[in-house]
């Protein structure tokens, strides 16, 4: 289905909505259709650093409070993206708790830290400056918001996607205890908990929280491997005192440790030329036929026919495939009204990991590339604003935040030499211990504003803007194979660590700093008390840097700049049928300057290249997203969602390598030759998703039964940047489903017993592609269920 018929299908899907509330709405008065004495919650969020009603934020918001995030029966946040439109959240298998996210096609998709991610996420206040440890628990989550679009004048940059804003609960002051049990299928078991109590009554409170989450891998492995077994646990401690009704801090210390497996890798590589949809443009040196396509990968053709792996229930890797993490984060939240009319804010946050990473690239019962990736991390931010709350037609919020991040990186391999040369035979010879280690640092400092004008009657002007300054450096060196460690079969394995005293073969470092303003303008006509339209421009942007998985000295100390999203939006939000209904669309437009991308640079032997990123692409993503909620009676409530996009890149020139091309005959080694990669579709921009949630709940003996339903589909999207086939994963339409009957207290919400299943069709695909010295690939969980049983005292 092309985007022009999605786009009517959204349009009709819309109009008929519309249609359908209007005689409803009508018919309410007459006949009492909709017999209910039910409303929808109010949703309160800070979206705009301040409280305000979701229905009355001038932007596109998806918000969840603590029970619609325990509904979702969901280990983590990845599936808040099964209910919101345009968002898409994918685990990375190279890191603790490490994801890629998605949002309105507008993406990062390399972890290396020397990257920003494009969607900021911030917990308690906190922005996490590494796609490691982002992967956020459910389980003590007091609201979670997903703001959709730029919001580089509020959050700052790295968010030109948008923003997922977690805040976790609160403690009460009084004694209570959460607690839950959850078994499953493949031998799952979590614990969780949460213990409220007071230690100075209406001064000082206590609150600790704590999980475990425990699987035995959802992958069998009959050569004895990992089978991506989960083993992790956090707990977190926060203390609240309140010394008088105006002033109240929180200090929280949260400690996390990740000792699972990594999702096993799969060998994806093909005996033939796979065929890539570009069009090479460069005239290569020698006379000859090219084709723009993927050769046949090497371990494929010599390795004994160890290609494509098309059953995708099993995994063979021998090699280790684990980690070792270790997470601290203290964060200092602070709130102080200054009168009626004023609130102080302050978020102070420090966070340190350690990380070591074993990874069997190659996804076999064979030793063939494996990489050990050492790191230390650490950030500290803080932030200060201040929030007026005037009876007259001008609010504002503003305040200043800094930003500050380092880490370093010792990486060594293990890569069977057969694979970059033809000379020995499969498994004699070995690189052993060789790799790079870089030292990172960056800096943020910015001031913001943005003020809310009541211009006229029913009409709110807002005007915003953030001014940055950017600060980055990169220290790298490459090294060989330590002195006394020959290339031989048993000489080096990655669980040995990073070894000390490597040769250094080539170093070098650099600095680059940036200043950039990223304003905002909204504007706001409240029609009536239900109902509001909305448009908007916002500049947003992605930090420029340096490239630290580049495969060159140069390439990694060449900065890249920044990267600029002007956004244009509109859309209205209603309140329908004495708030028994709601209904809320947006329109958007992005368009993509010096959008930062994949480039082809000349390297050494033995690959003569070196992939890198440099600022060489335009892009423009259009869409429509819809969600609607209603209440059809005290029994039945249904909630929907639907995203639509058109994303294409509208400029990229580039080289591609002997691994993108095929020449008959050979070029030289290392020959680039020039394409245009426009025709290439954006990774991770689905044209579509939607979602059905129907809920069902009645009286049954002492409690309710509640039985609930999600039907999502998401199209097809590609999750490797050259669109090969093998990284493309198909349109799919996954559903969940849930029953659970809760009883005791005055609330009936003393306890709770759930069944569920997730991914209930077993749809199962690739997530991940890589074509590099291997090719290899991560695929989806198969179909999961479970019982979890809670208790609330």
């Amino acid at each position: 289905m092309g985007f022009r018929k999605r786009l009517l299908w959204g349009a009709t899907f819309a109009s008929a909505s519309s249609l359908w509330l209007v005689p409803s709405a009508l018919a309410q008065s007459v006949d009492s259709r909709i017999e209910t004495g039910r409303t929808l919650d109010e949703i309160v969020v800070t979206a705009q650093r301040r409280e305000e009603q979701i229905q009355d934020v001038p932007l596109a918001v998806s918000a969840f409070d603590g029970s619609a995030i325990e509904s979702l029966n969901a280990r983590d946040i990845r599936d808040l993206a099964s209910v919101v439109p345009n968002l898409v959240i994918s685990k990375v298998a190279i890191g603790p708790s490490m994801t890629q996210v998605s949002l309105r096609g507008v993406n990062s998709q390399d972890p290396e830290k020397s990257f920003d991610p494009a969607v900021g996420v911030f917990i308690d206040g906190v922005y996490l400056g590494t796609s490691a440890f982002n992967l956020l628990d459910t389980f003590d989550l007091e609201r979670v918001e997903v703001l959709r679009g730029p919001q580089g004048t509020l959050f700052g940059r790295n968010t030109t996607g948008g923003a997922i804003n977690a805040i976790r609960s609160s403690p009460t002051g009084k004694f209570g205890i959460k607690a839950k049990v959850t078994v499953g299928n493949f031998e799952r078991l979590d614990a969780a908990a949460v213990v409220n109590a007071p230690i100075v009554e209406d001064l000082l409170a206590l609150k600790i929280a704590a999980f475990v989450n425990t699987d035995g891998g959802q992958w069998k492995n009959p050569s004895g491997g990992a089978t991506g077994a989960e083993d992790r646990w956090s707990t977190s401690t926060r203390l609240r005192w309140t010394p008088n009704t105006d002033l109240t801090i929180d200090f929280t210390w949260d400690h996390a440790e990740d000792d699972s497996e990594l999702t096993p890798y799969i060998p994806l590589g093909v005996a033939a030329a796979t065929t890539l949809p570009y069009r090479i443009t460069g005239v290569p040196p020698t006379p000859a036929t090219i084709l723009a396509a993927s050769p046949p990968d090497r371990f494929c053709t010599i390795a004994g026919g160890r290609c494509r792996q098309t059953d995708f229930s099993f995994s063979n890797v021998t090699d280790p495939h684990r980690m070792d993490a270790k997470l601290d984060a203290y964060t200092l939240n602070g709130d102080w009204k200054l009168g009626e009319s004023w609130t102080l804010t302050g978020v102070l946050g420090y966070r340190e990991a350690a990380e070591n990473v074993y990874i069997d690239f190659d996804g076999s019962n064979l030793t063939v590339f494996n990489v050990v990736r050492s790191q230390d991390y650490e950030q500290w931010s803080a932030e200060f604003r201040v929030a007026s709350n005037f009876d007259g037609p001008l609010n504002f919020v503003a305040g200043a935040f800094h930003f500050n991040s380092r880490y370093a990186l010792r990486q060594a391999i293990k890569l069977d030499v057969a694979m970059v040369s033809p000379i020995p035979a499969l498994g004699l010879a070995y690189a052993n211990a060789s790799g790079d280690e870089d030292n990172h640092r960056a800096k943020t400092t910015a001031l913001f504003a943005q003020a809310d004008w009541s211009i006229a009657p029913d009409w709110t002007l807002t005007l915003g803007g953030r001014v940055s300054w950017d600060d980055k450096r990169i220290r790298t060196k490459f090294v060989g194979s330590p002195v006394g460690m020959p290339p031989t079969r048993a000489a080096y394995s990655v669980s040995q660590g990073v070894p000390a005293n490597r040769p250094v073969t080539s170093s070098g470092g650099a600095s680059e700093s940036w200043t950039e303003f990223t304003p905002r303008v909204s504007l706001k006509w409240r029609i009536n008390d239900d109902l509001q339209a909305y448009a908007s421009y916002t500049r947003g942007y992605n930090a420029g840097g340096f490239s630290g998985r580049a495969g060159t000295v140069l390439d990694v100390t060449t900065p890249f700049n920044p990267e600029h999203i002007n956004s244009f939006e509109a859309g209205f939000k209603s309140d329908l049928l004495d708030r028994r209904a709601r209904f809320n669309v947006a329109v958007f437009y992005n368009d993509y300057e010096d959008k930062q991308e994949e480039a082809i640079q000349p390297g050494p032997p033995p690959t003569f290249t070196s992939t890198t990123v440099r600022n060489v692409a335009g892009a423009r993503i259009m869409g429509i997203e819809l969600e609607g909620t209603a209440i059809l009676s005290d029994s039945l409530r249904i909630e929907a969602s639907a995203g639509f996009m058109n994303a294409e890149y509208t400029d990229y020139k580039g080289f591609v390598s002997t691994a993108q091309y095929i020449s008959t005959p050979p070029q030289p080694a290392g020959t680039l030759l020039r394409a245009d990669l426009s025709s290439l579709k954006l990774r991770r921009v689905p044209e579509m998703t939607a979602s059905f949630t129907p809920t069902w709940e009645a009286p049954l003996a002492d409690g309710f039964l509640t039985a609930r339903a999600t039907a999502r589909y998401v199209s097809e999207q590609y999750a490797e940047f050259f669109n090969d086939p093998r990284g493309r994963i198909p349109g799919q339409t996954f559903l969940d489903a849930s029953i659970s009957y809760r009883w005791g207290g005055k609330d009936n919400d003393r306890m709770s017993l759930t069944l569920f299943g997730e991914n209930l069709t077993d749809e199962q695909d690739t997530t991940s592609f890589t074509n590099s010295i291997v090719d290899f690939g991560t695929v989806a969980s198969p179909r999961l269920y479970g019982l979890t049983l809670q208790v609330n005292y």
